[in-house]
């Protein structure tokens, strides 16, 4: 397979105190930095967009200069959507380019083993995301707050990314279904509304994404306990 990987790094943080999260330090580097590490680790991927804002396109630049990955990489401008500036990202990938693995930045945690599932997964399947157990009760409720229904938790999950797909699946999807459309909340919903069937596979509980404060010392007591058990293993 011939794999390239768009990276959603184009959001303004809205609940984050009008900080950019990505660039917000976690044991004392950028977060987005912490994603460029699993990348730089994961086999088979062959080129990488990053999708970025007006604002923090040159400090991202800067880290990926650091970084000194072996892959090509492109920087391109979001939309006004995250659906949007996907939909960018995908556009600046090459042609030879079969399967597209698509990740938020703001999911620092991300590990090259689940870069590597979803890939291989994508080729059984075609369309894959991965996904984690929710427990939490879930009620749906109305406009004016009213609980309408308690729905059955032991059929619900949580979607993360990376997600992967073919690359013509999901250029047919973006024919067939508007961007605009309030169900397309990820490219797994794109998929699914375009009627091509979509298969999850595990995903982490660390692979949460970075939304509220809280989230930044979550991140970063998950990071010292992974440092810890380097040295323990070493």
């Amino acid at each position: 397979m011939t794999a390239g990987l768009v990276l959603v790094a184009a959001g303004r943080s809205t609940r984050m105190q009008e900080l950019d999260k990505l660039l917000i330090p976690l044991c004392g580097r950028p977060a987005i930095t912490w994603v460029l590490d699993a990348l730089a680790a994961t086999p088979g991927l062959a080129e990488l967009v990053i999708v970025v804002n007006a604002e923090n396109q040159e400090a991202i630049r800067t880290h990926v200069n650091e970084a000194h990955l072996s892959i090509p990489v492109t920087l391109c401008l979001g939309g006004e959507t995250r659906a949007a500036s996907v939909h960018a990202g995908v556009r600046h990938l090459s042609p030879t380019i079969e399967f597209v693995l698509i990740h938020d930045a703001a999911r620092p945690l991300v590990t090259p083993a689940l870069f590597t599932q979803a890939m291989q997964a994508a080729t059984v399947y075609g369309a894959v995301l991965p996904v984690v157990p929710v427990h939490d009760t879930i009620k749906q409720v109305d406009p004016q707050g009213r609980v309408m229904a308690t729905l059955p938790r032991h059929q619900l999950v949580a979607a993360q990314t990376p997600q992967c797909f073919r690359r013509d699946w999901l250029e047919a999807a973006y024919a067939r279904v508007p961007l605009d459309s309030p169900e397309i909340t990820d490219e797994a919903a794109l998929l699914e509304k375009a009627g091509f069937p979509v298969q999850t596979i595990p995903g982490s509980p660390e692979n949460f994404k970075l939304t509220t404060p809280v989230d930044l010392a979550t991140a970063e007591a998950v990071l010292r306990l992974r440092q810890k058990g380097r040295q323990c293993s070493a």
